[in-house]
């Protein structure tokens, strides 16, 4: 790896892509971000535009960007923001250049190992995402929770120089971070708690506040809850983070109260409402992981079933 200013590559130029790559460059980090045919386009010509939607203030930068990542094109951090239904298509891209680091960034509810088995889990790196919103045209419309920290840790859980020099650049650029050591099963945690939101934010037409008055749908969801833990321990992964445990074991009543609560927020739209509908594929995607790891638990978990029972 080098020691000076580290070469850092952005794979992927949605919501959180824009967001990472701006900001690292704002901060004098040395990032390009690699973009497709269309999105290519607008970054050469216009930047990367991105606009607060709690505040409207807006900001222009101008990244390098490529459309394209040759095998001999060496960083010393590929950063993964994509899809999760997109990693199939990327994996041998990535899997024939020889940078020695790739993070991924990617919900997944089975886990990244297979993902990191075909890159080779030394090489690989995990994390989670920044901002939560939407695009609109060539417009990125993102906010982050403030003093949130993002999470990112190494495959096997150790805490490695090139881990700590990574949480350390982040830091530098505004992007808030720190170590989890076990986040592979932090991000099956996650897609794992997402998905039965998504479920039900579709049905209900991407409408945080319409799942909020649905009696029916709240108490369903609530059942879920302690389902999702059951089955994740079934498969084998820990609950992190530990608060997902004590929210499991808490009264149906007050996980009903809790989502209503939630899903009446301005968070609950841009950062579920607004994924949901441009990235539905996504959503369906993890429901799918989630279904197999149902099926792979053999619990009756009925609640959990039959929100997934249309994927």
């Amino acid at each position: 790896m080098s020691s000076q200013s580290p070469r850092i590559l952005v794979l992927g130029a949605g919501v959180n892509g824009s967001v990472c790559a701006a900001e690292l460059h704002r901060a004098g980090c040395n990032v390009a971000v690699l973009a497709r045919p269309h999105r290519y386009q607008e970054l050469t010509e216009r930047g990367i535009e991105i606009e607060n939607p709690l505040n409207g203030t807006r900001t222009s930068t101008k990244v390098p960007v490529i459309d394209r990542l040759d095998p001999e094109d060496i960083y010393d951090y590929i950063l993964v923001v994509i899809r999760n239904n997109q990693m199939r298509e990327l994996l041998p891209v990535l899997a024939r250049n020889h940078s020695p680091c790739v993070v991924l960034m990617v919900n997944t509810a089975l886990g990244p190992e297979a993902w990191a088995a075909e890159l080779g889990a030394d090489r690989v790196m995990l994390g989670f995402v920044f901002a939560g919103g939407r695009r609109e045209g060539s417009l990125v419309r993102a906010m982050r929770v403030k003093g949130a920290s993002t999470r990112f840790g190494e495959l096997n859980g150790a805490t490695t120089p090139r881990l700590t020099r990574f949480i350390g650049i982040l830091n530098r650029s505004g992007l808030k971070a720190k170590v989890e050591p076990r986040m592979a099963d932090w991000l099956a945690n996650h897609a794992s708690m997402v998905a039965p939101f998504a479920m039900l934010i579709l049905k209900h037409g991407c409408d945080t506040r319409a799942l909020g008055r649905s009696q029916n749908d709240l108490r369903l969801l609530a059942d879920s809850f302690p389902e999702i833990l059951a089955v994740l321990r079934a498969n084998g992964r820990r609950i992190v983070p530990r608060a997902l445990a004590v929210f499991g074991a808490l009264p149906r009543f007050m996980l009903v109260a809790l989502f209503r609560m939630f899903l009446s927020t301005r968070i609950a739209e841009i950062g579920g409402a607004w994924h949901c509908s441009q990235a539905p594929d996504e959503m369906n995607q993890l429901a799918s992981e989630l279904k197999e790891l149902v099926a792979r638990s053999g619990l009756p978990v009925p609640a959990l079933r039959k929100i997934l029972a249309e994927v």
